[in-house]
């Protein structure tokens, strides 16, 4: 299933399982680095689809990113700040809608290494559909398991899974941008159960497994991207540190999705 070979020489972090008796098999995520992932994006894509995660390495700068953060923090601590832009997940601030107040926001949506990476899981010509941010203070998270929105492509309980030979569907997808570090479970790490898209149905306990495969934690630094299938199980782990998490999201569509579902992200 995590075939540790498949990226050999280009994955900086193969598909490996460790097993401890008793307890599900862990696997790490595999990550690529920028800008050699570029010339990778085959290899990536093909990750991503089969694993249903990957992570690439160094694509913004400490600049970038301490400009992005003090954005979200200005605009969230505005009282002038459009109510359209400002909602929350329970206690978790979510900034939606970034790219029309500003336009250090709007300019990541541009960007030729973005749409490059887009273009490899969505085929061509992708379109920008929606930029989040994701604000946990210390306790704060959306710590449930479950897929985006809906279960896509459902499987009645007769059928375990969908045929691991298949390429599942994406039609729109998200890149998660860290602006802050998260290289700990305690700092609000997103898990994620690997190749659980291709399992047609909801996660049914609160430590999902997938034959045989537990939760994977996404560590990464300040400017690392991941790209997680949203038909994966997945949830944002409890920031249990007193470092504030801030998670940037931005969304493409494949283009008829993106004119069928513009504006309901």
């Amino acid at each position: 299933m995590m075939d540790d070979t498949a990226c050999a020489g280009t994955v900086l972090e193969n598909s490996g399982i460790s097993l401890t008796a008793g307890a599900a098999r862990q696997a790490t995520v595999p990550t690529f680095s920028y800008p050699s992932s570029e010339q990778l994006l085959p290899e990536l894509a093909e990750a991503f689809f089969r694993e249903g995660c990957v992570v690439i390495s160094g694509v913004l700068s400490s600049a970038e990113i301490a400009t992005l953060r003090a954005k979200t923090d200005e605009y969230a601590a505005n009282p002038d700040t459009p109510k359209k832009h400002i909602s929350y997940a329970g206690t978790t601030l979510i900034l939606r809608r970034c790219h029309e107040m500003d336009p250090v926001f709007e300019a990541l949506t541009m960007r030729e290494s973005m749409r490059k990476i887009a273009e490899a899981v969505l085929g061509p010509d992708p379109r920008f559909n929606a930029m989040n941010v994701i604000r946990n203070e210390k306790g704060q998270a959306i710590s449930r398991w479950h897929v985006d929105d809906v279960v896509e492509f459902p499987l009645p309980p007769l059928i375990p899974r969908f045929d691991p030979r298949m390429r599942m569907p994406v039609f729109w997808m998200t890149i998660q941008i860290a602006l802050s570090d998260i290289d700990s479970i305690e700092h609000g790490a997103t898990q994620f159960v690997p190749t659980s898209h291709y399992s047609g149905r909801l996660p049914q306990s609160d430590n999902p497994t997938f034959e045989g495969f537990g939760p994977a934690a996404i560590l990464c630094k300040a400017g690392d991207i991941y790209l997680t299938n949203h038909q994966c199980w997945h949830r944002g782990a409890p920031n249990l540190s007193d470092r504030t998490r801030y998670l940037m999201q931005i969304q493409f569509a494949q283009r008829w999705a993106d004119k069928r579902f513009r504006g309901l992200a």
